[in-house]
């Protein structure tokens, strides 16, 4: 699909649309500041949701233990990648950039079975 900018009409429903689809998915969330530089405000954190309010000018990403507020967005940008790996860009009114990656988290082999298959399936 690559990279789309929404309108502000079209926030609602794109937030409402990327939630429908959340199941399972993991946040890492990184702002870029002019001010500031580059801050890390989530690292896996499992996310519930994503919420335009437009009577505050309000985007929020729900996760699980934490929400991350973006207070007053100008643009929001949305890629679609391949494995069903979701990434947004939101500018706020400071000109920083919420990076948002949504993904599935990473799927380990159970410690047992991959100790049966490096004995060659004998669990003796």
């Amino acid at each position: 699909m690559g990279i789309q900018r929404f309108d502000r009409s079209m926030w609602i429903n794109v937030c409402a649309a990327i939630s429908a689809n959340l199941l399972g998915k993991r946040a890492e969330i990184e702002i870029v500041s002019p001010a500031d530089g580059l801050l890390t405000e989530a690292l896996g954190q499992p996310v519930l949701g994503i919420i335009y309010d437009p009577a505050n000018d309000v985007l929020t990403i729900l996760l699980e233990g934490i929400d991350h507020f973006v207070f007053q967005p100008k643009e929001v940008y949305l890629d679609l990648r391949l494995g069903g790996d979701v990434s947004l860009g939101i500018l706020d009114k400071a000109d920083a950039w919420h990076i948002v990656l949504l993904r599935d988290p990473l799927m380990l082999p159970r410690a047992a079975a991959s100790l049966d298959a490096r004995q060659g399936g004998n669990a003796s």
